[in-house]
């Protein structure tokens, strides 16, 4: 279990203070771009949280309270002693808390009183004032920013993107969601000399590395460690503080420290993409939404703490949970990174014995449902009483070698799974089911209920609706049911394939009944499948809608039907043409669902946002729309176009500063972007 430890060292009340650890989740979680700032500020104990342990970004800062921040982020928290219990401005007594802080930001020059021998610092603190701080910080006199204050002093921190996400009318007081958005700006500043600021942070930094992990056992056995990939290697560091979590899995510069300890971390613009994947090959990797990637053979990938290459592992990664794939700013996929394989922990199989190796008496691997199984050690004496042809039960341990043999009787389980249009049904648990299907009916993309009826035979039944609870997202409890922490969720748009999401892909707080069209629980009583029918939009496919018509023979050989058809074009090219009773308009922007037998499931239409300012977005995972924080898709379509072409979110705001955005659902409730075009 990971260990966190809060260390909030508070002063005179103040909450803006040193962080000796990683910061919960609590207190970061308060509102877009503020959280992934105040995570990594308080890695480099700049900011922490409140007493109750949240950050609140709305609340006022004062002028003695950013004296400090601005301290601590310049790197001299160790020299505030030298100010202590001197009195440079009158109603800052050298008795004063903030009294150190102030100062030492006054005689390095980064703040000035009010001329009349005071400072003022329990004032609001404005934007303007802050800016100022910051660019003295960054090394501009105030020759170089300018004669005119406060407006040279915005305008110098407008242009070096200082303000980006901030509200910049110069006499506002500055909140403390501000101040940590204008503090993290300032780390990926170069100074007025030319030096990169962080470089006042630490001792050494690592560029380009990605954070594997916060909580990494090192090759020596040093526990607690940050596990980084750069340079072509994977390397343990210690750790003065836990790395934020919130950055694990991101890429950017690691700060080292004088012992050679992970000191901070900050990550850079890098895309990357999760994938499940359902189908891999020597040259390609196939997400379960059916998004193929091409990759090639030497493409380093990580797996199993491992560096290898694609062309040595790519048969590998089909069984994994995810893949995320790492882009360079290029465009060019650069890195591979593989979860662990996937833990098969208990799960219980019921089918018929279909074969084993060397022999049934002592088998060290048996087929199952047309599953080729390793046997464990411990459980041969147990599947010695069985014989070729007998229906039995078995239970995998974690890594999927049968652990126990029981009678039907004694034991039974029930399988889930997808249909694939080849016949075998690609079950929950990440195995995979073969067989000749001889009875039921289900059509490829349905989530299905697949039972062994004999040797080699399968029936295989699509799932009816049979809920009558409602789904409490934020409770994780399906009426009063709790799920499982390993609950698999997948969703349709009526007859249309299922697609696997996550419990967070929900954006409302509740999933009506009407919703969920079927669930099921584990031997624990908790919910361990779910399908819900077009609750969050990600079962169709998102892009240009492409309207035609199809013409094909009627009942007789005289007669023919022409039927509208709806297709859509993205990055992966055009989908097939389903057949629909709808009137849609060529060339909107929305998104399709269609069915094995070549009809429509359902459509939508997007509501377009235009003039959205490149300042908007939240690095790849939100935008700003109407001041209301909006949540990028996962897979979010990017079209440039003035080039025509489609391309990635990091390439199109390199090229141009307007966009306008597709999203579906109410903004400030169930919004999400899932097409984005440059203007």
């Amino acid at each position: 279990m990971k260990q966190r430890i809060l260390a909030l060292l508070l002063a005179a009340g103040l909450c803006l203070g040193i962080i000796g650890a990683c910061i919960p989740a609590a207190l970061a979680a308060d509102e877009t771009g503020v959280e992934e700032a105040v995570e990594v500020l308080a890695g480099l104990g700049i900011v922490s949280g409140c007493s109750d342990g949240s950050y609140h970004p709305e609340d006022s800062l004062t002028r003695a309270q950013f004296c400090k921040l601005a301290v601590l982020a310049e790197g001299h928290g160790d020299k505030i002693n030298a100010g202590a219990y001197r009195t440079l401005f009158s109603d800052v007594p050298g008795s004063n808390w903030a009294a150190p802080y102030v100062n030492l930001a006054y005689e390095e020059g980064l703040v000035s009183g009010y001329g009349d021998g005071t400072f003022g610092p329990d004032d609001a603190v404005t934007t303007a004032q802050a800016a100022t701080i910051v660019l003295h910080l960054l090394g501009y006199t105030d020759d170089a920013i300018g004669p005119f204050w406060p407006e040279d002093a915005m305008s110098l921190a407008d242009s070096l993107g200082l303000l980006d996400g901030l509200d910049k009318t110069a006499a506002r007081a500055l909140s403390r969601g501000d101040a940590a958005l204008l503090l993290y700006h300032l780390l990926d500043q170069t100074t007025a000399d030319g030096r990169d600021y962080y470089t006042a942070l630490c001792s050494s930094a690592i560029k380009n590395a990605l954070l594997l992990d916060n909580d990494s056992e090192a090759p020596d056995g040093t526990l607690h460690t940050a596990l980084v990939y750069a340079d072509n290697a994977l390397t343990c560091y210690e750790q003065a503080d836990c790395l934020p979590e919130l950055l694990v899995g991101r890429k950017g510069t690691l700060l080292l420290d004088s012992a050679g300890k992970a000191s901070g971390f900050l990550p850079d613009d890098t895309v990357c993409r999760q994938v499940v994947p359902a189908k891999t090959t020597a040259s390609a990797l196939t997400g379960a939404d059916g998004a193929e990637y091409s990759v090639n053979s030497a493409l380093p990938v990580l797996l199993d703490g491992e560096k290898k290459t694609y062309g040595d592992c790519w048969y590998d990664l089909a069984g994994r949970a995810r893949t995320t794939l790492y882009y360079a700013s290029s465009g060019n996929l650069e890195l591979i990174v593989a979860s662990e394989a996937v833990a098969y922990e208990g799960v219980t199989l019921t089918g018929y014995y279909e074969n084993a190796a060397p022999n049934t008496g002592s088998p060290t691997r048996i087929t199952l449902l047309g599953i080729t199984l390793d046997v464990a050690d411990t459980a041969r004496a147990g599947l010695s009483r069985f014989a070729v042809g007998d229906r039995l039960t078995v239970v995998l341990n974690g890594a999927g070698e049968v652990a126990a043999a029981y009678t039907t009787s004694e034991k039974k389980g029930e399988l889930y799974g997808v249909l694939g249009s080849d016949g075998s049904v690609a079950l929950t648990c990440g195995l995979t089911v073969k067989g000749t299907i001889a009875s039921g009916s289900a059509q490829a993309g349905d989530l299905v209920k697949v039972s062994s009826i004999g040797v080699n035979q399968l029936s295989v039944n699509a799932l009816s609706k049979s809920c009558r609870y409602s789904l409490n997202v934020s409770a994780a409890a399906l009426g009063s049911i709790p799920l499982s922490d390993g609950v698999k969720i997948y969703e349709r748009v009526g007859a249309g394939p299922v697609v696997e999401i996550g419990l967070d892909y929900i954006l409302s707080d509740t999933v009506s009944s009407a919703r969920i069209d079927f669930y099921a629980t584990d031997d624990e009583g908790r919910v361990c499948l779910l399908l819900l029918d077009d609750a969050t939009g990600y079962a169709y496919t998102y892009g240009f809608l492409v309207a035609d018509t199809k013409t094909s023979a009627g009942i007789s050989s005289d007669d023919t039907v022409t039927n509208k058809t709806i297709a859509v074009k993205n990055s992966a090219g055009t989908t097939q043409a389903y057949i629909t009773g709808l009137s849609l308009k060529n060339g909107d922007v929305g998104g399709i669902a269609g069915t094995a037998k070549g009809t429509l499931a359902g459509a939508v239409t997007l509501t377009k946002a235009r003039n959205i300012a490149r300042s908007a977005f939240d690095g790849g995972d939100a935008v700003v729309v109407d001041e209301i924080r909006v949540p990028l898709a996962d897979n979010v379509q990017v079209y440039n176009t003035a080039t025509g072409r489609w391309t990635t979110l990091e390439a199109a705001k390199s090229y141009a500063d307007r966009f306008t955005v597709y999203y579906s659902g109410a903004l400030g409730a169930n919004a999400r972007v899932w097409v984005i075009c440059t203007e």
